[in-house]
């Protein structure tokens, strides 16, 4: 588990530092420390993203609320714990789906709490998995792997994370009753009546496309799109987008 910590105080850098090595003898999880901002996004570029990012908030040139933006736009969903003395950016903090915030000055037990509950709720994310029966055999995908699935001919065909594609045999249910499993799933909503999309790896939902990540960008029409940007916007804007 690879955690990212930025802040630009050196005094308070290493006030959290300090209790991050105590959490960290007790767990198996690495503590990167950065100064600035764009320390963080060099970094992040160069192995793909941390699993955790924990910013403080006032920082000059680019805050943490505009580091979480930028991290989100290149696709990066590690979660972020945010630093603050004042809960005055939690509504800017919607936009980047933060997970938790820590009070300055940092207490340990809170620390430990925000931290413990970011670990617990990936690991949930990435346990959570279907079986899919294709021609050849049954495979497992993890729920968090599917960008979205889509009816194609008489079977479904699940569009992975990576560029890969997984298709099932004909179905024998209708295509809603087919993804109920997804749909119960809160990062999940329907895009028209053939389509379910995974709303966590979302960056952009356009007027006729949506993008994933910040390449992949799928037509689905107009409607669907008008749709999806709703359920997209509640999606960010409740508990579910920090989950």
């Amino acid at each position: 588990m690879k955690i990212a910590i930025c802040d630009d105080e050196e005094f308070c850098l290493e006030q959290v530092l300090a209790i991050a090595k105590e959490y960290a003898k007790e767990r198996v999880v690495s503590f990167y420390p950065f100064s600035h901002p764009e320390d963080l996004i060099e970094a992040a570029e160069k192995i793909g993203g941390y699993d955790i990012y924990i910013l403080d908030i006032v920082m000059p040139g680019m805050n943490g609320i505009q580091l979480g933006v930028h991290l989100r736009e290149a696709g990066y969903d590690g979660k972020i714990i945010y630093l603050t003395s004042s809960e005055e950016y939690a509504l800017d903090s919607f936009k980047v789906k933060a997970f938790h915030y820590i009070i300055k000055p940092i207490a340990k037990d809170a620390f430990y709490e925000a931290v413990d509950d970011a670990i617990k709720a990936i690991a949930v994310k990435k346990d959570k998995s279907i079986v899919i029966k294709t021609k050849e055999r049954s495979v497992k995908l993890t729920v968090d792997s599917i960008m979205y699935a889509e009816i194609n001919k008489r079977g479904i065909l699940y569009h992975l994370v990576g560029g890969k594609s997984v298709e099932s045999v004909s179905l024998r249910t209708g295509f809603s009753e087919s993804v109920k499993e997804l749909a119960e799933d809160p990062r999940f909503a329907m895009c028209g009546a053939g389509a379910i999309v995974n709303m966590d790896h979302i960056t952009e939902v356009g007027s006729e496309d949506i993008v994933f990540g910040d390449t992949y960008k799928p037509f689905f029409g107009k409607k669907a799109c008008r749709e999806l940007r709703n359920a997209w916007n509640e999606f960010l804007f409740s508990n579910n987008g920090g989950i």
